[in-house]
């Protein structure tokens, strides 16, 4: 009996050792970003389009997009208020289909006299 009990406890531990391995070795999910400025927002559409020094890019925005302004979580549809504001987009895809999964806008800074 006692040989059984040893012999679990050994198939236990060695199955946990395999699936540690395998988890900290999963390749991460690839993913991009792309700093710029907004330069429009389509909430019917849900589209954001960025513009850098080289072009504008067009997202897509899913339901699953989270938006920050600063280090809050904003609504999707704040969005539009924040045409002009300068903004980080992480997306995955390419070419003409990229797909936001967050949009990072920072917030302007306030000048003197205003």
């Amino acid at each position: 009996m006692r040989r059984y009990v040893a012999l679990a406890s050994v198939a236990v531990f060695s199955l946990g050792l395999v699936a540690g391995v395998s988890a900290a070795t999963a390749p991460k999910k690839a993913g991009h970003s792309l700093t710029g400025t907004i330069e429009s927002f389509d909430g019917t559409a849900k589209t954001l389009t960025v513009k850098t020094t080289k072009a504008s890019t067009v997202f897509k925005l899913g339901d699953a997009v989270k938006v920050w302004s600063g280090s809050k979580s904003v609504a999707l549809d704040q969005l539009g208020s924040s045409v002009g504001s300068k903004v980080t987009v992480k997306f995955t895809g390419s070419g003409d289909d990229k797909t936001a999964t967050s949009v990072h806008v920072t917030q302007a800074t306030k000048t003197a006299g205003k």
